[in-house]
């Protein structure tokens, strides 16, 4: 679950209004919401692996 908090803070660097940066170079902000965007859709597949793997583990027991 660590990874899901790590992302949720990344994603949330976008939603307050900064941009990311890659090297050193501040990132426009088309590039960023892109990035954002691909995190969030990073996340919910985490969070879908993590449920169907809970629910394997609980009908297996």
């Amino acid at each position: 679950m660590d990874m899901a908090v790590e992302l949720e803070k990344i994603i949330a660097i976008y939603f307050n209004g900064k941009n990311y940066y890659f090297d050193g170079n501040e990132l426009s902000r088309e590039d960023s919401r892109i990035i954002a965007y691909q995190l969030i859709h990073t996340l919910q597949m985490t969070e879908l692996i993590m449920t169907r793997n809970k629910i394997r583990n609980e009908a297996s027991k």
